[in-house]
């Protein structure tokens, strides 16, 4: 078992990003995620964007961070790798280029991403080819210029898969990870994702050799949740109880809690029962109570 950085389980935090604030309103989000008893947080786009477009502000961000004891614990670049237009897609390796470079900046080394699709519409909505070997083709060409960006500046680019994505299934991610075996290149914890409607008789299986399967390439670990009808249709907040929590949150105690647990597609609202819940959950499985009935359903 990996030791914790801090001492206590869960260190929590959230997506500054999602949070409703803007670049100039960092002292907003700090006080809120310091009276919430958090302690990391994941920046990403389009707030991401907005603070590297203008530099200073990485700094003044830094700063407020440190002084209320909070981290940055990981940027997230989000963009899609395979993209159909060839200028676009060149354009989003650049972008997560630069996250790679300047993310020692930010006092943290890991960037994530998903990657996106073949779909000329929507960059993360499922295409028809996108199975195919041109695509896969794609991807790989992609890596092969992020991946010497990320050894070059000690950095390391976190892969998160997603039922509609390229990497749509635990053996795909997988077989690129054989594929490009480098200590820079890792995994996002986020089991909701490869959780599609096929998956959901079963969930529970599933998610148990996902965990087991990458437990030592995670580097960031996300909290949330799955539509009933699986990943394909919607990830909402956590709270809905679909997706087997305590099995998740008894992994990451047991196994896993060097990892902080960042809450995902929860607004700032949302934030406080996401959190409630958590806790409650976390004080079950403390308590050697992993059979016992879920916590009581909140309005999320």
């Amino acid at each position: 078992m990996k030791k914790t950085l801090s001492g206590t389980w869960p260190r929590l935090g959230a997506m500054a990003h999602e949070l409703g604030v803007k670049p100039d309103e960092a002292e907003r989000v700090v006080s809120f995620l310091q009276s919430a008893g958090m302690s990391t947080v994941q920046l990403g786009t389009p707030l991401l964007e907005e603070i590297i477009a203008h530099r200073e502000l990485i700094a003044e961000w830094c700063a407020r961070l440190e002084a209320a004891s909070l981290s940055l614990h990981a940027l997230g670049g989000y963009r899609n790798l395979v993209a159909p237009d060839k200028a676009r897609r060149e354009a989003n390796i650049a972008f997560l280029q630069r996250c790679l470079e300047m993310a020692p900046q930010f006092g943290t080394t890991i960037v994530a991403t998903e990657t996106g699709t073949y779909n000329r519409q929507n960059d993360w909505s499922p295409a028809p080819d996108f199975q195919e070997q041109e695509v896969w083709d794609i991807l790989c060409a992609t890596l092969r210029e992020l991946l010497p960006v990320a050894e070059k500046h000690g950095t390391i680019l976190a892969l998160e898969g997603h039922v509609n994505h390229v990497i749509n299934t635990p053996e795909r991610l997988a077989r690129l990870l054989e594929q490009f075996p480098t200590p820079h290149f890792q995994v996002v914890l986020d089991p909701f994702d490869y959780l599609g409607r096929d998956q959901m008789a079963r969930k529970e299986q599933v998610v148990a050799n996902f965990l087991q399967q990458f437990k030592d390439r995670f580097v960031l670990a996300h909290l949330k949740d799955v539509h009933q009808e699986g990943a394909e249709v919607d990830t909402p907040a956590f709270g809905q109880r679909v997706f087997p929590a305590s099995l998740y949150l008894d992994f990451l105690r047991r196994e896993r809690p060097d990892l902080p647990l960042i809450i995902e597609h929860a607004s700032l609202e949302q934030v406080p029962e996401v959190l409630w819940q958590v806790r409650h959950l976390e004080k079950r499985l403390s308590a050697g109570q992993r059979g016992l009935k879920d916590p009581p359903e909140m309005a999320l």
